[in-house]
């Protein structure tokens, strides 16, 4: 790390501007997440105040606004008429001493958030530009991939989990050197790995990475490797520094991991930290590397399973997604790798997922004049040019309204996906981050699913699909529908569509307005259906059911079942009946 950026940290630990911010938006994330979730009993004691039983007194939450899904805007949260400023005092209120992990978890979120709120003032600030917008903004020739620029504009992370900042395992500096928000530039190592040693599906890694990059397959030979002997691996340098010396020691030392450390990968690091795009540059892969650090809720590892569903699924629905009427397709995974060790391993499992990766298809490549990918997430972040959200910039572009602008969005994004399920049984984790969305000249004009995680597959109504192809430990297969439109329900009525419509709330808008539009699109996409497929029957009153599902995300980590999928029932949007909260 530079001492320009030793010194920013120094800078942000001192200054209670950004911690203050920080620990406001953390507090209400968490207050937030304890009503949705219904994690303690409260009570609404008036139409503008939540009490919350806790140590010796109730907690009072001031509620100024509440929104269809459950969303609270909150003025003061108050104990013994004194204020409570922090989530950890929160915590010690409600909770007894077992709630302590949760409690270091969001400590470290803030800490990172703190540090996010500081540079990203600095990077701001370092901006000059007669850019209108920062659409406008991203196409300037020196922005080379405007998907990574936006990725790594994404300063808040998760909009609606507390520990959205979390990096356990990591020290500042670390942060500061790799993350996103920091604009990290991880250099990543080719790992060589010896035949009898790793499990490969779909393309060779090695060809990909010595097509894409000469100067790793000079490397490789440097070494004395032959190409039928050795695949690649591509290592976070966190990774290799951390975790592949100490428990990978033996293979490394007996050659059967060689580490091509003179040669490095150069990649910006996109939301998801672990996953990699290509420095400037929108032909190449990207790169999912494992990473042994918790990050909101889980470690962010790569499972041997996933590095065999990606690339078999994207074969397997390839031809799904070309007959796709919609402008609507997925992000290929070409090649997927794990090490495998040898014989008898009581650390197998853990062998496999630290030493893994992806490589996924680069959804810049075959853009055309004057389109720009912004990732989903991007759209709630901060415009470093107008101070507006990102959302907002694409709307004034368009000299359009929030409510023209939802219609458009839905219009792209809900018919495609909505086929997918009730059609071909394939319900993707379509939230805010697994989504890329095409605009041209601010319009969104077609979006890109990205990440087989979550996936729900229903064989009934897939007959092409060939169960006995991929590894079921992801509880991938399901032979109930409800399952699909759960998945639907959360990632898209809540943590997509449900956020951006609350942010743009927020600003002024009307939110039943701007779920009408919606819920129209759905309902002219089941129109389309009924001539296509009979489970129209039984996913359309489903999906407009008195109420909606939405994963219970804090109470996952706080039962530590993060992997298990816990639902609480919220308002359904899509029913129009459902008004806005005014106290």
């Amino acid at each position: 790390m530079n001492e320009e950026g030793k010194l920013l940290i120094e800078f942000a630990r001192n200054d209670d501007r950004y911690r203050k911010k920080a620990e406001k938006a953390v507090l209400h994330q968490l207050v937030q997440a304890i009503i949705r979730e219904n994690i303690v009993p409260y009570e609404w004691t008036s139409d503008h105040m939540i009490t919350i039983p806790a140590k010796e007194a109730d907690v009072h939450v001031e509620i100024t606004h509440r929104y269809t899904l459950g969303h609270i805007d909150i003025d003061s949260i108050q104990w013994k008429s004194e204020p409570v400023t922090t989530a950890g005092q929160l915590l010690d209120l409600l909770f007894q001493q077992q709630e302590q992990r949760l409690k270091t978890e969001i400590a470290d979120s803030i800490d990172n958030y703190t540090l996010a709120l500081a540079i990203a003032e600095k990077r701001q600030s370092d901006i000059h530009t007669d850019a209108s917008d920062v659409f406008e903004y991203a196409k300037h020739p020196g922005i080379q991939s405007p998907l990574s620029f936006f990725e790594q504009w994404v300063i808040q992370g998760h909009t609606i989990h507390p520990c959205s900042r979390t990096r356990l395992g990591m020290t500042t500096e670390d942060v500061a050197t790799y993350a996103p928000e920091w604009q990290g530039r991880p250099q990543v190592i080719p790992m060589a790995v010896k035949k009898g040693l790793f499990q490969k599906t779909g393309a060779s890694p090695r060809q990909i990475l010595f097509d894409e990059y000469p100067e790793v397959e000079h490397a490789f030979y440097e070494r004395g490797l032959a190409p039928e002997e050795y695949e690649l691996i591509p290592v976070h340098p966190w990774q290799l520094e951390h975790t592949i010396p100490k428990y990978y020691a033996h293979a490394l030392h007996d050659g059967g991991l060689v580490a091509l450390d003179r040669v490095g990968i150069d990649t910006a690091a996109l939301i998801s930290f672990r996953t990699l795009a290509p420095f400037n540059n929108q032909m190449k892969h990207h790169i999912k590397t494992a990473v042994n650090v918790q990050m909101t809720s889980a470690v962010r590892t790569v499972s041997a399973a996933s590095t065999k569903n990606g690339p078999t699924l994207s074969r397997l629905l390839e031809g799904v997604f070309e007959d796709l009427s919609y402008p609507v397709s997925v992000m290929k995974e070409s090649a997927g790798i794990h090490y495998e060790p040898a014989g008898d391993n009581d650390n197998r499992h853990f062998l496999q997922k630290n030493l893994a990766a992806i490589l996924r298809e680069n959804p810049e490549r075959d853009l055309k004049q004057g389109e720009i990918a912004i990732p989903a997430a991007a759209l709630m972040a901060e415009s470093p040019v107008t101070n507006k959200l990102v959302m907002e910039d694409l709307i004034d572009h368009q000299k359009t309204t929030a409510e023209a602008f939802i219609k458009q969005y839905a219009s792209i994004l809900l018919p495609g996906i909505l086929t997918l399920i009730t059609k071909y049984g394939i319900s993707m984790e379509a939230h805010l981050q697994n989504v890329v969305v095409i605009f041209e000249e601010a319009e969104p004009k077609r979006v890109i699913l990205r990440d087989y995680g979550g996936i729900r597959i229903m064989n009934d109504r897939l007959n092409q699909f060939a169960q006995t192809e991929i590894d079921p430990s992801t509880n991938l297969p399901t032979d109930n529908p409800a399952e699909l439109l759960h998945v639907f329900s959360h990632a898209l009525l809540h943590n997509h569509l449900g956020e951006m419509i609350v942010a743009l709330a927020r600003k002024g808008s009307d939110e039943s307005r701007l779920w009408q539009p919606v819920a129209e699109v759905v309902r002219e996409t089941y129109r389309t259906l009924q001539k296509e497929t009979p489970e129209v029957a039984v996913d359309e009153p489903l999906l407009f059911s008195e109420t909606s599902t939405m994963k219970a995300l804090v109470k996952m980590r706080m039962t530590n079942r993060f992997t298990e999928n816990m639902y609480v029932t919220t308002a359904n949007p899509l029913r129009t009946r459902n008004e806005v909260f005014e106290p």
